[in-house]
């Protein structure tokens, strides 16, 4: 019973942390641009922009491309794409990612074929416009969550060593390889994590090392990999670094064949 105040103090300070952060965000001057833009040609068609992804989770961002937001729309009828076109070309014009078009029923029906993503920005989201649209999202299937982590994994290790070999081992393509990457990943590790019925935490490292201990791997090499992204130096050389991220994420792809998911 003396655990109930802890944890009603621990909401109380995750209510107030989150309802500041989305005040932050809601007066980023990109991010209210799209949503007046929307707004404006829209109307009551636009449910909800929400925000997700590193930011909302609270890690700094490595540059406005990692600002990732859904839009939730009233339909996705061809009148409405072309209503939100300007807003939304505005948003990418300067090299920030696409949002993600949703409705509530295309949002509910790719619960079991993107359990990765979904869990993890039903886990952690901010509500800059609208209401919530993930209350209303069933749970996720933990056999679809275990296919989908094992697709991705050998799907982004499949990219990554190809864009490798069109790098040449080139220092700075190496790094950038490693930087734009590592997000990636650790969102796949969230996923393995929840597999096994362990929350998954907040921060891209703590995934990463959370994920190397369940799956016996050194996470240095993730652990290098943020500082990079964060833009902190590091001692190894770009070619030394990638080799050992390659080798730990080799080591992934093999475990993550092994993760079974949770009873519980």
């Amino acid at each position: 019973m003396a655990a109930a105040p802890a944890d009603t103090r621990d909401e109380d300070i995750m209510s107030e942390r989150d309802e500041a952060s989305v005040k932050r965000w809601r007066s980023h001057p990109a991010v209210s641009d799209l949503i007046a833009g929307l707004s404006l040609a829209l109307g009551d068609k636009l449910r909800a922009v929400v925000l997700y992804g590193p930011a909302a989770r609270g890690e700094k961002p490595s540059g406005e491309s990692e600002l990732h937001l859904m839009v939730m729309l009233a339909d996705l009828e061809l009148g409405t794409l072309s209503a939100a076109g300007p807003a939304l070309a505005r948003w990418t014009g300067r090299g920030r990612a696409m949002p993600r078009l949703f409705t509530q029923s295309t949002l509910t029906d790719a619960a079991d074929v993107f359990p990765v993503e979904l869990g993890d920005i039903a886990e952690r989201h901010l509500v800059l416009h609208g209401r919530d649209p993930l209350a209303s999202v069933p749970p996720i299937a933990l056999e679809h969550l275990r296919l989908q982590c094992e697709r991705e994994l050998r799907e982004k290790m499949m990219r990554l060593q190809e864009a490798y070999a069109l790098s040449r081992g080139k220092d700075a393509e190496v790094i950038r390889l490693i930087v734009s990457s590592y997000p990636a990943f650790a969102l796949v590790f969230r996923g393995c994590l929840r597999l096994h019925g362990q929350e998954a935490p907040e921060s891209s490292l703590e995934a990463a090392e959370a994920f190397s201990r369940r799956a016996g791997i050194d996470p240095a090499p993730f652990a290098e990999a943020d500082k990079l992204r964060t833009h902190q130096q590091v001692s190894s050389s770009a070619a030394d670094l990638f080799a050992r991220y390659y080798a730990a994420l080799e080591r992934a792809v093999e475990a993550v064949d092994r993760f079974a998911p949770s009873s519980t």
